[in-house]
């Protein structure tokens, strides 16, 4: 038998479900999983939607008010409801009239696929600019040596005079590995 289910998730306690419930509810939906959570949380991490995404199978029915409520940005909700539309479980959306199971629900689905890749596409472009922009002020990126420059000059002067390297590395509180590394470079 199909069972349908209501979801409803609010970021803060000083928020209510009651608007989203009350839809629901008029949906004919009697069993509602809420959550009070931000939707930075991903969808296994929250509780109220874990455990319902564990009791769902094929032909099952996830209603939720709106689409943000399954989750923050449009990467999450499409892997959300991409897993679970493979998973014969449909997901219906009140506020823009959308079901996954229907052909208007695909197409909004390509729809959604198409934003989540756009959306990727720009944080990787920013992303990249922002590192760019650091570079040519001049920041080294990544995490500071632990020798300074001086310190490497000296690290090969007593390689020279014939220091092992556990020898070095225990002057200088340092792995071998670094001590390696460090005349591995030349300085």
């Amino acid at each position: 038998m199909m069972a349908r289910y209501g979801y409803a998730r609010i970021s803060t306690d000083e928020q209510t479900h009651d608007p989203q419930v009350l839809e629901l509810k008029r949906e004919g939906l009697e069993e509602i999983i809420t959550d009070t959570l931000s939707g930075r949380i991903p969808a296994v991490e929250r509780p109220g939607l874990s455990s319902l995404l564990k009791r769902l199978v094929k032909g099952d029915s996830v209603v939720v008010a709106k689409l943000d409520r399954l989750g923050r940005d449009t990467v999450d909700v499409m892997g959300l409801v991409r897993n679970l539309t493979e998973q014969g479980v449909r997901v219906r959306i009140l506020n823009i009239g959308i079901e996954t199971g229907t052909p208007n629900g695909q197409l909004f689905l390509t729809i959604l696929a198409g934003f989540a890749q756009f959306e990727r596409e720009i944080i990787r472009e920013r992303t990249k600019a922002g590192l760019a922009a650091v570079r040519l002020a001049g920041v080294q990126l990544g995490r500071r040596p632990v020798l300074t420059s001086s310190q490497r000059t000296h690290v090969c002067e007593l390689k020279k005079a014939g220091r092992s390297l556990a020898e070095i590395a225990k002057i200088f509180k340092v792995s071998r590995s670094t001590v390696w590394r460090t005349l591995k470079c030349g300085v």
